[in-house]
């Protein structure tokens, strides 16, 4: 999930000392199974390569609103804009072309940021594109922050915010873990948080700062980020 922050979980097997292990991986935690002696359970050995070899792929933790071209693929998607190295979908079907992995999380558990430059490809229009996994009790508090500093200047404004959603409904740890008969409440674990799946769409999206050309550019990105803070403390005060 380091390398790969755009699946939703990951189903994995391995063999130690002639013991079977599956490991379940999501953003909430990780889960490993009791041990399966292989030489008395070989039908399990057959039953975990199948499951990893002929599995649809959205069982196997593949998100179907994302896509991450392959060199194999490349090129091949003649509706994306050109130069795109994937594509992201809405709730509404709106596909962005992505453009440029920005940032993404090293962890492999909680938020999972992924943060992608996108364009869409009708107006041609760039954004950032935020993904996480958010804890539920958090779920729009990101939202509520960014519309109180709408209109701040040289602060990132919202554009669009929605629940990713898998088979019509909004994708979560909790549910994810559900459909695989793990169940949080029959476990004597209390940590577990259960985590939405969300995207921001944002603008401007700016280069990264140490692209800067000049020292003249990268003294003006300081003096907006001076700007941009002042006026947001401004807000803060006037609201308290």
């Amino acid at each position: 999930m380091r390398e790969q922050p755009w699946r939703r979980f990951i189903l994995s097997f391995f063999i130690s000392a002639e013991q079977l292990y599956a490991h379940f991986c999501d953003r909430s935690g990780l889960i490993i199974t009791l041990p399966t002696p292989i030489q008395s359970s070989p039908a399990r050995v057959t039953d975990a390569i199948a499951t990893l070899s002929l599995a649809d792929p959205s069982l196997l933790g593949l998100d179907p609103t994302v896509h991450m071209c392959i060199p194999s693929c490349k090129g091949t998607h003649t509706d994306l804009a050109v130069g795109a190295i994937g594509w992201v979908t809405n709730n509404a079907g709106k596909i962005y072309s992505i453009m440029a992995v920005l940032w993404k999380s090293q962890g492999l558990f909680c938020r999972g940021t992924v943060c992608y430059r996108v364009r869409d490809p009708v107006d041609g229009k760039e954004y950032a594109l935020k993904d996480c996994w958010v804890a539920e009790a958090k779920r729009y508090h990101e939202v509520d922050v960014l519309e109180r500093v709408k209109g701040i200047p040289n602060v990132v404004q919202l554009v669009d915010h929605w629940d990713v959603l898998f088979d019509g409904e909004p994708d979560c740890t909790a549910r994810i873990r559900d459909g695989y008969g793990i169940l949080p409440e029959d476990r004597p674990d209390k940590r577990f948080i259960n985590r939405y799946h969300r995207r921001l769409l944002l603008t401007p999206c700016g280069d990264p700062l140490w692209h800067f050309s000049s020292r003249k550019e990268l003294i003006c990105a300081f003096r907006d980020f001076v700007v941009g803070e002042f006026s947001f403390m401004r807000l803060i005060y006037c609201i308290i």
